[in-house]
């Protein structure tokens, strides 16, 4: 579908080119179980609610943790097609809140 296809590429994009985003483990010291995430930075203009950084963290953020642990950008690229076409989202609303 055009969301999985949307989900894809700015997770991929996230993934290669936003390195100096901030995983919560580098935020505080705690051992969580979001340990994985992105740090989602707050900002109240709707530019940045509508940005590729903030949809992709958002997006980033809901994947499995099995896609999270991946090291290998091509592995991760590879699984994470894979997940998407044996998922199927019809908006990136459903996946962000599944």
């Amino acid at each position: 579908t055009v969301a999985s296809l949307y989900i894809f590429e700015v997770t991929c994009f996230i993934r290669k080119y936003c390195q100096s985003l901030e995983q919560n483990t580098q935020v505080h010291q705690h051992n969580t179980r979001r340990k994985l995430d992105l740090h989602v930075k707050m900002q109240n203009t709707e530019v940045y609610k509508k940005s590729v950084i903030n949809m992709g963290t958002k997006v980033y953020n809901n994947l499995p943790r099995f896609l999270k642990e991946i090291d290998d950008y091509r592995a991760f690229k590879r699984k994470l097609k894979k997940f998407l076409l044996l998922q199927s989202f019809y908006s990136v609303e459903e996946f962000v809140s599944a």
